[in-house]
């Protein structure tokens, strides 16, 4: 009888155990069935055009390759593992969605090496979390209370637990059959449709890497954060570096670049201003829809408006930056390259050398500083600049925060500080380029500074934003009396432009404030026009205004240029905004306008399936109309690209100085 009875207990516990191990597996099952539903409501957030109808399949396929490993585990520790793994994808999945919604992109490698600067951006984050988003979570405290159970069971039943562990265990070929099986399945479902679309409308992107939503649109997200983690392998530690053609076909494409930039030599205002002082302000988040704009009466930045009529305005100005953000506007404006595709040139390669505007006036004799309230590690501003060869780079412990607005010190308070930083320093010609702070997103300002009425806007983000403008425009009338107070505006070249977009992309309130509907084309390039005006001293030139496409590129080239110091002998991509020369404005996801036309790639990035206007008509026109224009801007972007991570103006030069 006993007998029986112990043979009825040990059929029970391999029953019980025989259950664990295939509820184990049917977790695995629903973890890969959780994230394919994941994944497609990710998509659909993204409204990025949408993954084509591959998309199962190749998500299928990498959520096989992302758990075919767990078959080689026990019950108790799959279970652990399914548990760990769904947390952590699902994390993936969010942040994905969180750093989408403000960039536009997709988190990479290199933005992972700047996580450190996520503190400081708390409150952006935040606020770029929508209710609806936590459902995405809304498994994971089942999965850890089945998880827990478990193991406490185990754990209770010793005895089954000891029963478990004196079965004989399968050789190590039994349990790694199963994973390699799932491997394989995993390999072939994503290969498959991969190699069907590199085939068609794909091929060149793998090699381009211009964009990184096609690659998204291909690969899925999961297959996405795989091949950047091994494109980044493949450029850090296994590259051969360019090749001959690559680095001669660069050398060909600035020299191409060179002779245009030689005629603006012979333009009137050619050195004009040679000598005079020079400020730069880089606003943040400032963007061109604000100026001359009212709201209830009230104009939103009056002192710009004034100032404008005082200076040459480009109206058609826009903003170049990527992943970068305000550290790719400070490398395009400084140094007249693009961005690149992954990352900030800041963080990535702050060690090479470029044509930037801090050495070059050095050359000219002008004291060089750079201004910005905030941390002097952030961006690597200090090791940048410090390459940029900045005279000095004054940081937030270079200031008194007696007016903290945002992330540190507001505007008014700032410009004021730096003008007197500028007056002890007694340098003359002096270059200042000073960085504001006070309109970062998410632009709440404190009630003692937000003197404008939003009317209907009161309480939203936009409606911040617009407060955020105005303080700004009061911050920029202040800072100008100041010049004129400490004798520095007579004999002052003052600039002015925005950063990049304020990462407000419902077009809903812009339509509002504007009191009209707005055209496809004017939503492209609300997100990138930023203001951009020159005030000469003696109010010269004022009231003038140029219409042509200019863009953050070119903002060195005409600095330079005003200054009567040559371009030709940089490498710089830009030309000078009063030269009668042009060419068309290249946005790093291969958009571009030429004044003429405006060019939006589609999401798999071929020039037919992108959307082509007419400027300023707004008419459709056949995407062949501008297939010249996106395989141009995409040559400038790839160029550019290679002069940046393989540190070529250094050999550009060794070769010109070999040469002469």
């Amino acid at each position: 009888m006993l007998t029986q009875l112990q043979a009825v207990a040990k059929k029970g516990l391999r029953l019980s155990f025989d259950g664990i191990r295939i509820g184990s597996v049917w977790g695995t099952a629903l973890l890969v069935l959780s994230m394919l539903f994941k994944l497609e409501w990710l998509d659909h957030q993204l409204d990025v055009g949408g993954m084509n109808h591959w998309k199962w399949m190749v998500n299928a396929g990498a959520m096989l390759i992302a758990t075919c490993w767990l078959a080689l585990l026990g019950p108790r520790a799959r279970a652990i593992a399914i548990t760990v793994l769904d947390l952590a994808l699902t994390f993936v999945i969010f942040s994905d969605l969180i750093y989408f919604r403000y960039f536009k992109d997709f988190i990479s490698i290199p933005v992972l090496l700047q996580a450190g600067q996520v503190s400081s951006l708390q409150d952006s984050i935040w606020s770029l979390i929508y209710p609806g988003d936590w459902w995405l979570f809304a498994d994971i405290p089942v999965a850890i209370a089945l998880t827990i159970t478990l193991l406490w069971w185990m754990r209770k039943n010793s005895k089954a637990s000891l029963y478990y562990r004196s079965k004989p265990r399968k050789k190590l070929w039994l349990k790694g059959a199963p994973a390699l099986l799932v491997l394989a399945a995993g390999i072939i479902l994503i290969s498959y449709p991969v190699q069907v679309q590199k085939n068609g409308w794909a091929s060149g992107l793998f090699v381009g890497n211009w964009w990184n939503v096609p690659i998204y649109n291909v690969t899925g997200l999961f297959g996405f954060h795989g091949y950047d983690s091994y494109r980044y392998a493949k450029e850090h530690w296994f590259g051969d570096g360019i090749s001959k053609a690559d680095y001669e076909d660069a050398k060909d494409w600035f020299d191409d670049r060179k002779k245009l930039q030689e005629q603006m030599e012979s333009e009137p205002l050619y050195g004009k201003y040679a000598g005079k002082n020079i400020i730069l302000i880089q606003a943040e988040a400032f963007q061109t829809f604000v100026i001359g704009q009212e709201l209830g009466g009230q104009e939103i930045t009056p002192n710009l408006n004034r100032l404008i009529s005082q200076s040459v305005y480009f109206p058609n100005f826009y903003h170049q930056t990527g992943q970068g953000r305000t550290s790719d506007a400070d490398f395009i404006t400084s140094c007249s390259l693009h961005p690149l595709p992954t990352g900030s040139v800041f963080i990535r390669f702050a060690g090479n050398e470029f044509d930037c505007l801090p050495s070059i006036l050095n050359e000219a004799g002008y004291d060089t500083t750079v201004h910005h309230a905030y941390d002097g590690s952030f961006w690597n501003r200090n090791n940048m600049y410090h390459n940029m060869e900045y005279a000095q780079f004054y940081s937030v412990k270079d200031y008194t925060i007696d007016e903290p607005i945002g992330w540190s010190l507001g505007d008014k308070s700032f410009f004021r500080q730096t003008v007197q930083q500028i007056k002890e320093r007694g340098e003359k010609p002096f270059y200042t380029f000073a960085i504001s702070l006070s309109s970062h997103h998410p632009f709440k300002l404190p009630t003692s500074s937000t003197k404008f009425n939003v009317g209907e806007f009161t309480g939203t983000t936009f409606g911040y934003y617009l407060q955020a403008a105005h303080y700004v425009d009061e911050a920029m009338g202040d800072l100008i009396e100041d010049l004129k107070q400490n004798g520095l505006w007579d004999d002052t070249i003052l600039m002015f432009y925005g950063d990049h977009d304020n990462s407000l992309y419902d077009m809903k309130p812009y339509e509002k404030l504007l009191g009209r509907s707005m055209t496809d084309l004017e939503k492209a390039e609300a997100v990138r026009r930023v203001p951009f005006f020159i005030h000469l001293p003696g109010d010269d030139q004022a009231g003038t205004t140029i219409d042509k496409a200019v863009g953050q590129q070119d903002t060195a080239p005409t600095l330079l240029h005003l200054l009567g110091i040559p371009v030709k002998d940089r490498y710089m991509m830009g030309i000078s905004m009063l030269s009668k020369a042009e060419k068309p404005v290249i946005f790093r996801n291969g958009e571009y306008t030429d004044g003429k036309v405006y060019y939006v790639p589609g999401s798999d990035g071929l020039p037919e399936h992108g959307e082509c206007f007419s400027v300023p008509a707004s008419e459709k026109l056949e995407p062949a109309v501008c297939k010249a224009g996106a395989e141009a801007a995409k040559k400038a972007l790839a160029v550019s690209d290679r002069v940046v991570e393989n540190d070529l103006i250094a050999r550009f030069r060794k070769d010109d100085a070999e040469k002469r």
